[in-house]
């Protein structure tokens, strides 16, 4: 493997953010010690890397000569992963009113695209990464299908600041997932403001539109961040959101090393996602009651105009019958059943070894 240890130095970055040495040691440490990558994988992850601390250098530079921007009440989209977020986001993101981050927008985000151009080059630069990732990974186009001209989660905006999930997704990284379950994400959401700052303007007034499943976990840092921060819970019984990330997590592994374990990614995901609803049954107590809702899976797959109307009448957005006929025509080309196919029993030895993890969610919440 290419000489991991010296990202952080040759990036420029202790001076200004020291303690992303420390997650960077543990990062590098777990790729060395329990990732067992294949060569094309140590390839990747060392590129991956040093694109995002080049790019958190390109982030900080640019926010030292740029005004702030209104960000007070952005919307959270969050829930369980596989429990719906990316079809809701998918929706609502069609109202003239809401803003969201593109997949070229987080890929790129080293400049602000200024010309049609700059932009063009960032679009064009973010569909050659993303035919690389899908055909290193080839399921992943019917898992989590992601386009460069769609918004996508923020937890590639909070991988800049090296926590995310994502990065356990794609490899055996036991010690890195203990350090971001126990971590305060504090920095990560003064990068994520960043980002979204990068992106505003003084004439702007869209509202920003964020999801991610993480963001259960991270309530408190969230509203430290964004004090009107609005959130929108999706809820699915957990015996169907566990099985099917952790297939996404076994087939991203699998594209970075030749020895993946099912049972192991299970039990991986089984508690990192139990540690983060635990973190949101308690996390939920800071949050004003008018700045959140929450829905049912199932009622969101049996009438999704219902549900967005409720949305829109619970934080007062206004939409008219033209956005209405827009969303329905997506309702209709959007595939629900999706060609995804995965099994509770390949990744969890025991029936009931999920529902008796996720026992306190799902009483919550009567899934």
């Amino acid at each position: 493997m290419q000489n991991l240890e010296k990202l952080a130095i040759d990036a420029d970055l202790l001076s200004i953010d020291p303690g992303i040495q420390n997650v960077l040691d543990i990062l590098i440490n777990d790729y060395h010690n329990h990732a067992k990558l294949n060569d094309f994988g140590s390839f990747l992850v060392y590129k991956g890397l040093k694109k995002r601390l080049d790019i958190r250098l390109s982030m900080e530079i640019m926010n030292e000569n740029m005004s702030s921007f209104k960000q007070d009440d952005p919307i959270f989209i969050t829930g369980l992963p596989r429990s719906g977020t990316s079809f809701l986001f998918d929706l609502l993101h069609a109202h003239p009113s809401l803003r969201s981050p593109f997949t070229w927008e987080i890929f790129q985000a080293q400049s602000i695209a200024k010309t049609k151009i700059e932009a063009l080059i960032k679009k064009i630069r973010t569909q050659v990464e993303l035919f690389s990732i899908n055909r290193l990974v080839p399921q992943l186009y019917d898992i989590h299908p992601m386009h460069y001209a769609q918004p996508e989660e923020c937890q590639l905006i909070t991988a800049y600041d090296l926590k995310s999930i994502s990065f356990a997704y794609s490899a055996n990284l036991p010690n890195y997932i203990k350090l971001i379950s126990d971590s305060s994400y504090e920095s990560s959401f003064r990068v994520h403001q960043m980002f979204l700052n990068a992106l505003s303007s003084e004439a702007d007034e869209n509202i920003w539109l964020l999801k991610d499943p993480c963001h259960i976990a991270h309530i408190e840092e969230i509203l430290n961040t964004y004090p009107k921060a609005r959130f929108i819970f999706l809820h699915r019984n957990p015996r169907f959101s566990m099985p099917s990330i952790s297939n996404l997590a076994f087939n991203l592994r699998l594209g970075y090393s030749n020895h993946v374990d099912p049972i192991l990614v299970g039990n991986q995901m089984l508690l990192y996602w139990q540690d983060a609803t635990e973190k949101l049954l308690n996390g939920r107590e800071l949050i004003p009651k008018d700045q959140m809702i929450d829905l049912q899976f199932n009622h969101l797959i049996d009438d999704p105009i219902k549900i967005t109307n409720q949305i829109f009448e619970k934080f007062s957005i206004e939409h008219d019958e033209t956005f209405e006929r827009k969303m329905t025509k997506r309702i209709g080309t959007k595939k629900l059943k999706s060609k995804h196919s995965y099994s509770y029993e390949k990744f969890f030895r025991a029936s009931g070894e999920v529902e008796n993890k996720f026992v306190n969610y799902i009483s919550y919440f009567d899934i």
